[in-house]
C-alpha cells in the first residue's frame, strides 16, 4: 500500500514531461553545470540539490499524512454527531 501511495503522491515531473522546451532547458543547465564546475564542486552541488529535494519530499509527505489523518478524524466526528445510535 505504501508503494502505491508513493507512486500516486510523488511522481517527478521531469521524467514525465513531453515539453521540448523543458527538456532543452534541462540539457542546457546540465551542460552549464559540467562546464562551469570542477568535479568536486559539481558533486557537492548535486548533493545539496538532493538534500533539498529530500527535505521537500519529507515535508510534503508529512503534510499528506497529516491531511489524511485530519480528514479521517473529521469524518469520524461528523459520523459520531449524525449517528443516532451513539
Amino acid at each position: 500500500m505504501q508503494n502505491i501511495l508513493d507512486t500516486l503522491f510523488y511522481q517527478h515531473s521531469l521524467t514525465h514531461t513531453a515539453d521540448p522546451a523543458a527538456l532543452h532547458r534541462l540539457a542546457t543547465n546540465t551542460g552549464m553545470l559540467k562546464k562551469g564546475f570542477n568535479e568536486w564542486q559539481r558533486r557537492r552541488f548535486l548533493h545539496i540539490i538532493d538534500d533539498k529535494d529530500l527535505l521537500a519530499y519529507n515535508r510534503a509527505n508529512d503534510s499528506f499524512v497529516n491531511g489524511i489523518r485530519f480528514g479521517v478524524l473529521l469524518m469520524m466526528e461528523v459520523f459520531a454527531e449524525t449517528n443516532p445510535n451513539s
